[in-house]
């Protein structure tokens, strides 16, 4: 068996589709991190021309005021001069600890705007937020605005307790750890899996072309599979290599920042969010080992896939075919709050966005307390055992053979 292993691991890393894979993740990586990372534009930033035109504008309006009778004013002005008399000393306090460089009073004075902020502008009904969530024409703008302001807050207000050195990079998540936290967020998971479907998609197909080489083994079928389950799994793995490459670069540009970094993550029992708030908090080393969890899973998922349709249909175009619609199924039944009607928990498809389950993202959208990275887990975990026993069944039928 060691002998077929080795021959399958060389076989594997000399694919030129495999190697064109891991070049172009490579690009991809290094593209990455010198031209887009750089060019990250956070909607919330750490602005003092922004903030000191907003203090200077509402510190007009309170002198302007100072003074009047506020009993013959309309009851709106009223209420702006009680809202700009809360804000604007915590904006007042924001630009003096950035002129004296005192991050923690900062992040304080920021936690608290952010929460203050985001209490009158839910409860205004014409007050509005960053007006850039607004930038697409969203019809949940204000519920993602909402929650951001409520993440920052918090983000805040344990960066304010932090016993590790400030910056304005990891205010704005510019670090090389919080890149890799904001990107397991977006499509890294989905283009990791891919690639490894990409990888595995001929691990079994590719017998075709040197069959009496092959029967030089004299190995069950079933172990073959076992041992291409295996070659392809550690050909996965090999994935994080160019990501590590481009994770380098932007660290040497923005810092690495720390593993114990702040990730707020939604609370989704109401009950709990009254006692402790709409967020908890978990360190990013949790949350990162929570990702990389699931994404492994993932792998194994997608490649056991392939075994078993390589083995029934013989394709690797159907492979590919099959293997991509598991992966962007959640795109044909996701909508916002859909989990209040539908079981969409029990879907395995709906964790693949693996940061977003992590962080809890995800129940929001679909507004469902059951999801979790936990449970995704362990949906992943029958499925791997479920289809790997199916295929290993399969394989000692000899009308399925291998190498014929």
């Amino acid at each position: 068996m060691w002998a077929y292993f080795k021959f399958e691991l060389v076989q594997f890393f000399t694919n030129k589709k495999n190697i064109a894979i891991y070049v172009l993740l490579l690009f991809a990586a290094l593209f990455y991190a010198i031209k887009i990372a750089p060019a990250y534009d956070p909607i919330e930033q750490v602005d003092v021309d922004e903030i000191e035109a907003r203090y200077l504008t509402r510190e007009t309006f309170i002198n302007h005021m100072a003074g009047k009778d506020l009993r013959f004013v309309h009851p709106a002005v009223r209420e702006a001069l009680q809202m700009f008399n809360d804000i604007n000393p915590l904006d007042a306090d924001r630009l003096e600890s950035l002129e004296s460089g005192d991050l923690q009073k900062y992040a304080t004075a920021t936690s608290s705007w952010y929460y203050i902020t985001n209490a009158y502008t839910q409860h205004s009904g014409n007050l509005y937020y960053n007006p850039r969530y607004y930038t697409y024409g969203s019809q949940y703008a204000d519920a993602d605005a909402y929650y951001a302001y409520l993440e920052a807050a918090k983000r805040y207000e344990e960066f304010a307790q932090a016993e590790y050195e400030l910056s304005i990079n990891l205010f704005e998540q510019r670090t090389a750890w919080q890149t890799v936290e904001r990107l397991m967020k977006g499509v890294l998971p989905i283009v990791l899996i891919v690639c490894a479907l990409l990888l595995a998609v001929d691990i079994v197909t590719k017998d075709r072309l040197h069959p009496t080489l092959l029967k030089g083994f004299p190995i069950a079928d079933w172990k073959r599979l076992l041992i291409k389950g295996l070659v392809a799994f550690v050909g996965s793995l090999v994935l994080f290599v160019p990501l590590a490459i481009g994770f380098l670069i932007v660290g040497m540009q923005f810092g690495f920042g720390y593993l114990d970094i702040p990730v707020p993550q939604y609370i989704v029992n109401y009950k709990e969010q009254q006692q402790q708030g709409i967020f908890t908090v978990i360190s990013l080393a949790v949350f990162l080992g929570q990702c990389i969890q699931l994404l492994l899973l993932w792998f194994m998922a997608i490649i056991t896939l392939v075994l078993l349709f390589s083995v029934v249909l013989r394709n690797e175009v159907i492979n590919l075919g099959i293997g991509l619609v598991i992966i962007f199924a959640e795109y044909f039944y996701f909508s916002r709050g859909v989990g209040f009607l539908w079981h969409i928990e029990n879907y395995p498809t709906s964790y693949m966005q693996i940061g977003q389950i992590v962080s809890k993202l995800r129940n929001y959208y679909y507004d469902t307390e059951i999801m979790s990275a936990q449970l995704g887990m362990r949906l992943l975990a029958i499925y791997i055992v479920v289809m790997l026993v199916i295929t290993l069944c399969i394989s000692l039928n000899k009308r399925f053979k291998l190498v014929k």
